[in-house]
């Protein structure tokens, strides 16, 4: 086997291995919305994969106060929960603090999965 056959072979291992292991990884993009009171929180999340972290849920959003009196100290709490067996795979807490009338905060995190599981994404508010 000459060199340029034996390179075509590791390219197309490599890519045969980077298919099997981000299968149950990519999706498509789930979009949330929750409130508790007069806080209000869009988000988004998508599986992923990368070298560094493996297969991830990475999280987007916003939160918002639709009242007329501030929220102090409000963080938001996430689960990413195994769909088929319901138990938490990984939790992530994000300090808010407050949040004035009329006031909007982004926020984005990543939650550690698995690449051969489906997930969803839990949230709570503290505080609201």
């Amino acid at each position: 086997m000459n060199t340029r056959t034996c390179s075509l072979c590791v390219s197309v291992l490599f890519l045969a291995i980077a298919l099997v292991f981000g299968a149950g990884c990519l999706s498509t993009t789930n979009v949330e919305d929750n409130a508790a009171g007069l806080i209000h929180t869009h988000y988004q999340y998508q599986d992923s994969w990368s070298p560094e972290y493996g297969c991830y849920d990475d999280l987007t959003g916003y939160v918002y106060n639709t009242g007329n009196v501030s929220t102090d100290n409000l963080k938001l709490d996430f689960n990413l929960v195994n769909t088929g067996t319901g138990t938490i795979r990984d939790s992530r807490s994000i300090y808010i603090g407050n949040l004035g009338p009329g006031q909007t905060q982004n926020y984005e995190t990543i939650l550690d999965g698995e690449c051969s599981q489906d997930y969803r994404v839990d949230i709570a508010f503290e505080n609201p």
